[in-house]
């Protein structure tokens, strides 16, 4: 579900990632105060950007399945467990959810994690080395999950390969325990990176500060503006 990034030159592969980020953040609050209709206007602007940063339209569409069993879930929860719920209502959480993954999933494509990780410690500076470990381990998650569904669909294809289907518990078993070996040593070849290069969460790794350019100040206050006249209209 999660893109990994790639190197581009597109406009929005050259934004500052502060400001992708908080960006991205509004848009999901504006994901969730919108109705039908405005819904509809995110999912052209959600098309628009794809189309901006070089992302085929089957690309997302292939990285929504994996959560349609969520979704369909969700869809009857709505329809059959909320009182005077019709099809349209219990649609409009099914498409929040899918704005907020792709919103998200252009974020990823265009912003790498060392960028990423930056402007989570922009951002969580307050908190001092608690806020920096926070950015830290969201910054390895990143990294981490791609490579976990990877793994996951080449231990599944050792499995056929070897005649062997899984089904049930048994099935569960045989893909969740060697995923969790493949993980822990993964865990273990980091921290051994991170010790050889003296890592400590006290220390200061991020010695420059990048200003934000004049285009990236004009985005902000632009999307400042327009979100307070989507919450207004």
């Amino acid at each position: 579900m999660l893109t990994i990034y790639r190197q581009g030159d597109s406009y929005l592969h050259r934004i500052d990632p502060r400001t992708k980020l908080l960006v991205t953040a509004g848009t999901g609050i504006l994901v969730y105060l919108s109705g039908p209709l405005k819904l509809g206007l995110l999912s052209v602007i959600v098309l628009l950007l794809a189309d901006v940063a070089e992302i085929p339209i089957s690309n997302l569409l292939r990285m929504l399945r994996p959560m349609s069993i969520f979704f369909a879930a969700i869809f009857l929860f709505h329809l059959l467990l909320t009182h005077g719920s019709s099809v349209l209502a219990a649609a409009i959480p099914v498409v929040r959810f899918v704005l907020l993954i792709l919103f998200t999933t252009i974020l990823l494509h265009t912003t790498s994690q060392s960028e990423l990780n930056t402007a989570l410690i922009y951002f969580l500076r307050p908190l001092g080395v608690f806020g920096t470990g926070i950015a830290f381990m969201v910054g390895v998650a990143i990294t981490f999950i791609p490579g976990l569904l990877l793994d996951k669909e080449t231990i599944t294809r050792a499995q056929t390969a070897r005649g062997y289907k899984p089904k049930g518990l048994n099935g569960f078993i045989a893909l969740i325990v060697p995923l969790m070996q493949r993980s822990l040593r993964k865990a273990d070849e980091l921290s051994d990176a991170l010790e050889s290069r003296c890592y400590h969460r006290d220390k200061k790794y991020y010695y420059y500060e990048k200003m934000l350019t004049r285009k990236d100040r004009i985005l902000i206050w632009v999307f400042m503006a327009i979100t307070i006249l989507w919450i207004s209209v």
